[in-house]
């Protein structure tokens, strides 16, 4: 059982200066470290006016928090591949491995708010009907992971070649001609890079990803799907799904659910009622926003339309909540909650966001200690009972 924490800098109120909601920041990963959580992931999100997750760079970030903690893995979730340049992108994450002690995951996505995709790379336009932001982010992973494992690396593409032809090598007269970097005219030929990810062959890749499209992706690209709005028979079809592709590309059949990563919302309190009060504003405004930007379908079952007016009548905590969207709720409830979803949907690996947007940070403080007090032991109580009968 993986318990991570996904963590958002968030100012709503704008009340706080930006650093001190960084300083804030280094505590709560610090708290992670101590209360035995398994890994923070960090998100990358551009120009965050509203203050919802202020975090353009998360490999920097992360820089800082490894150097103040000590066993806590950080986790890129996501870095928007399509944003960077996949060199650069592949050097930066491989300092990271090695500043955390080979305590780094990655996950890779496209980036997902115009704001950000159209002003930093608008060739990787999601919303012009085109396959273009799925093409680059193919040879961008192909490029990183190539760069990563090989030591005489080249690549044609259809939009990188590398080495730049006629590009010519300058070397210290002190040293080695590097074996295979350069051709009779003296032109690279190939090259490497230093240096290469302290975890060998790569750090452990993730991606983001809500659709039946994203999850077969993943299985043919061996990385780990993590996923947010899914729920019910929607959640379990792409689990079915994945599972059946990594049994064709491996000939081996996972569990349901295996290496599936779930993100949620989470607020424990002393009682129901207590955590409702803390978290109901934050959650129905976050709500809201999500349904301007995605639609209210995102947050429905398979059998569910979204057209149907009695789900914008509804209570968005009465939805959110018998959806499971929400592990909210004294420490019994959410145990409860994430016991039967584990047991239903063979969700082995959790992502938490206790930080939403608005709660404020004594009461993240307070929902963290209490998880990892009277939830974590439970859950890992029940993955230890599964391992067992399994």
């Amino acid at each position: 059982m993986e318990l991570d924490l996904l963590y958002a800098l968030t100012n709503r109120s704008g009340e706080q200066s930006w650093h001190d909601v960084m300083l804030e920041t280094r505590r709560h990963a610090q708290l992670a470290d101590r209360l035995g959580f398994d890994r923070i992931w960090l998100g990358e999100h551009h120009f965050d006016v509203d203050g919802t997750d202020a975090s353009p760079n998360p490999i920097m970030l992360a820089t800082d928090l490894a150097a103040r903690t000590e066993r806590l893995r950080f986790g890129m979730a996501a870095v928007s591949l399509t944003l960077w340049h996949p060199l650069r992108v592949a050097e930066d994450l491989a300092l990271l491995d090695h500043f955390t002690n080979g305590r780094l995951d990655v996950a890779f996505g496209r980036g997902i708010l115009p704001i950000e995709v159209m002003n930093l790379n608008p060739a990787a336009n999601r919303w012009n009907g085109s396959d273009t932001s799925k093409e680059i982010f193919d040879e961008n992973l192909a490029i990183v992971r190539k760069i990563w494992t090989e030591d005489l690396f080249s690549w044609k593409g259809e939009r990188y070649t590398f080495p730049e032809p006629g590009t010519k090598f300058i070397h210290s007269p002190g040293a080695p001609m590097p074996e295979g970097w350069v051709g009779e005219d003296g032109n690279l030929v190939a090259f490497g890079m230093i240096p290469k990810p302290l975890q060998q062959p790569t750090p452990p890749l993730f991606a983001v990803t809500e659709s039946m499209e994203g999850f077969l992706g993943a299985a043919r690209k061996d990385l780990r799907p993590i996923t947010w709005y899914p729920t019910g028979k929607v959640l379990s079809n792409l689990f079915e799904n994945y599972r059946n592709e990594v049994a064709a590309v491996t000939g081996i059949m996972p569990a349901l659910g295996e290496g599936c990563g779930v993100l949620r919302m989470c607020c424990i309190a002393e009682t129901d009622a207590e955590a409702r009060r803390v978290a109901e504003p934050a959650i129905v405004e976050f709500f809201e926003f999500v349904c301007r930007v995605r639609g209210i379908g995102v947050w429905l079952d398979a059998d569910e339309d979204p057209a149907d007016p009695r789900f914008r009548e509804m209570d968005p905590w009465d939805l959110l909540m018998e959806r499971d969207h929400l592990m909210i709720g004294s420490p019994e409830s959410v145990t409860e909650r994430m016991t039967r979803l584990t047991e239903t949907h063979g969700i082995q690996h959790w992502l938490l966001q206790m930080g939403v947007p608005g709660v404020a940070a004594a009461d993240v403080d307070r929902s963290l200690e209490l998880f990892a007090a009277e939830v974590m032991p439970q859950l890992r109580k029940l993955d230890a009972s599964l391992r067992v009968a399994g």
